[in-house]
């Protein structure tokens, strides 16, 4: 029994070893991030393009959140966090993104909203991810 313990302890460690050498590229992250991106979008073009108001109503509510108490509570909570942050270490780059944080929070989910509306979301999501693809000298 211990034999077989070791042997799948061995497997494991060559298989994270695997996986630690194929994640250290910056290439291989960058394009299985773009693929994640990729697959999201078209999951959301076939979701907002099936009926649309199930996804109009939850569109809705979501940039009410972001856009009402709830996302000024997670702003204000997280620039106390960053301020505090930067106060200890003496390094601003916490507060950097959480400012960047709140400002993706706040405009970003109306432009998700209008980038993969039924009307325009594969053509724009399919410019986004080629163009991304591009500057990481992907393709």
């Amino acid at each position: 029994m211990e034999a077989v313990m070791q042997s799948t302890a061995l497997r494991y460690q060559l298989f994270m070893e695997k996986m630690n050498s194929v994640l250290s590229s910056k290439k291989v992250v960058v394009t299985a991030a773009l693929m994640v991106v990729a697959a999201l979008a078209l999951m959301i073009q076939a979701h907002a393009g099936t009926g649309g108001t199930s996804f109009s109503a939850v569109a809705t509510k979501i940039e009410g959140w972001a856009q009402g108490d709830l996302g000024l509570a997670i702003v204000a909570g997280g620039l106390i966090f960053g301020v505090a942050s930067m106060v200890f270490t003496g390094r601003g780059t916490v507060l950097a993104i959480v400012v960047g944080g709140a400002v993706a929070l706040y405009y970003g989910i109306p432009v998700l909203i209008n980038i993969f509306a039924a009307t325009a979301g594969a053509g724009v999501a399919k410019t986004l991810i080629v163009s991304g693809a591009h500057a990481a000298g992907v393709l």
